[in-house]
């Protein structure tokens, strides 16, 4: 399963990324706005040309019932993301701590400035879940989960920016 999804935020693209890879919003955004049960930065290098972060959560939305069973209550998530300065690009790949070796979970995210006020983000998501009789259904509640999790994130920032 693939899908998009563009957003004007306010503030140019690197006022985005900033805020996007800061650390300390990390409880506003994921703790606060998501309701993750817990997220973590587990490693994070920065150098002139990229930043690259390692992250560590459970989130707290619920999966239909079939699945949550399927993988039960400590279902937890490592997201492996890359932040290439020159391009405006993030990309990642987040691991499920089970059923790792059926689930593909990646996406990437651009940024370009609008009228110099704005910015255009542009993301793109591929989730495929080959599990029998669930995948479907975990690929449909995904999709349903990043994009209300993305409606929030950008309306955050927003808030925040022009706070």
């Amino acid at each position: 399963m693939k899908f998009s999804l563009t957003y004007d935020v306010a503030g140019a693209p690197e006022e985005f990324f900033a805020w996007l890879l800061d650390p300390r919003r990390e409880e506003d955004l994921y703790k606060g706005e998501l309701k993750y049960r817990s997220y973590e930065t587990a490693g994070r290098r920065e150098s002139e040309e990229r930043v690259v972060r390692r992250a560590w959560f459970q989130r707290g939305g619920q999966l239909p019932g079939p699945v949550a069973q399927l993988f039960g209550p400590g279902l937890s998530e490592t997201e492996d993301g890359t932040f290439e300065k020159a391009d405006r690009l993030w990309t990642w790949r987040v691991t499920p701590s089970s059923l790792a070796d059926r689930i593909r979970h990646e996406g990437s995210l651009w940024a370009e400035a609008v009228d110099g006020v704005r910015t255009r983000l542009r993301l793109e998501f591929t989730f495929d879940a080959k599990i029998f009789s669930v995948g479907g259904l975990l690929e449909t509640a995904t999709e349903k989960n990043l994009r209300e999790e993305w409606d929030r994130t950008v309306v955050l920032y927003n808030r925040q920016t022009s706070a």
